[in-house]
């Protein structure tokens, strides 16, 4: 029998070991706690942490492992599921949509193994997994009819706060600025021909001046808050105002301008809000940079004023190339 006995001085065993620390592996209960812990890593945008997050937690919940047991095989195939994928309407993902999907798991996995969480030398799931072959999109900018539908539109409505608030905003969206940037807009931001701010995305310093016919309609909702309304406008009070019942009174958020886009400016040119093709603020952007190359406005200064990179700006180029090259068979043939 083993005696029940405790030695008196037991023996205590200390390993010495050179090698780096490894942080413990995670179970399945901490996957998410991962996710997180790699989000608040990063300086990802607000957008770009919501997307990441509801990528890496559909994969991970689809391939039913830990992180650190996944295996590329795992990825392959979660791929092949991405790219059969239907909604409830049928319609499969877009290719940019898969490509988003594998590039949240890329990124996720190069910070696991910086971290600390699996050895520099254990290969990655993701270093054999390919992009999906994506050409230059065209732009999904409006149609000069449709712009002056919409200008129209807002100048018929009547002088009530909303309509002057929507006038000042359209002024601005059609300058090609992202809806989370118009949203966080203050007053100082305005100088009375040009915005001046810092790109949420980027993070880099903006200066887009205003066309002046634009002007007046900021000026002059500004002007109406401060004599008529009488608020005492300082530097950072906000640009444009919410009047929702919710937050009257308030900073105008993302939502209010999504919202306003795709229901009020949506109407106004008969595209229906809840239709697959609903207008977007983002429309308004793809608008400007197609204008800017029109216009005959080098690239690179257009970039300037869009905050795009080469890459990305370079569907605005192949969508007027195309439509000068239309414009100039049809003149060619005398049917302009």
């Amino acid at each position: 029998m083993f005696s029940q006995q405790q030695p008196k001085h037991p023996i205590i065993q200390i390993v010495l070991s050179n090698a780096p620390e490894q942080k413990p592996k995670e179970t399945s209960d901490v996957r998410f706690e991962r996710i997180k812990e790699f989000l608040q890593a990063s300086n990802f945008a607000d957008n770009t942490k919501k997307s990441y997050q509801k990528e890496l937690e559909q994969f991970i919940v689809q391939v039913e492992r830990t992180w650190h047991t996944v295996t590329p095989r795992d990825v392959s195939r979660y791929k092949d599921w991405l790219k059969l994928y239907r909604d409830s309407k049928g319609k499969p993902l877009s290719v940019s949509s898969i490509n988003q999907a594998l590039t949240a798991i890329k990124s996720f996995y190069a910070w696991f193994q910086l971290s600390g969480y699996l050895d520099f030398t254990t290969p990655l799931p993701t270093a054999a997994i390919k992009f999906e072959k994506l050409g230059v999109p065209l732009p999904r900018n409006l149609s000069k009819d449709q712009m002056n539908d919409i200008a129209v539109a807002l100048a018929f409505d009547s002088d009530d706060p909303v309509s002057r608030r929507d006038r000042a905003l359209l002024a601005v969206l059609i300058h090609g600025l992202r809806a989370e940037d118009v949203s966080q807009l203050n007053v100082e931001n305005w100088d009375g021909e040009r915005l001046s701010f810092c790109r949420k995305k980027t993070k880099e310093d903006a200066r887009v001046p205003i066309r002046p016919s634009s002007r007046p309609a900021i000026s002059e909702y500004l002007d109406w808050r401060r004599l008529e309304q009488r608020e005492e406008l300082q530097s950072i009070s906000p640009l444009f105002l919410s009047h929702g019942h919710r937050t009257p009174g308030r900073r105008l958020g993302y939502q209010g301008i999504y919202h306003f886009v795709r229901f009020r400016l949506g109407r106004a040119i008969g595209v229906a809000p809840y239709s697959t093709d609903h207008l977007t603020p983002h429309r308004f952007r793809h608008t400007y940079a197609c204008e800017l190359l029109e216009l005959g406005v080098d690239s690179l200064l257009a970039r300037s004023l869009t905050g795009q990179s080469e890459k990305v700006f370079e569907r605005y180029a192949k969508g007027v190339r195309l439509s000068s090259a239309e414009a100039a068979f049809l003149k060619a043939i005398g049917d302009d």
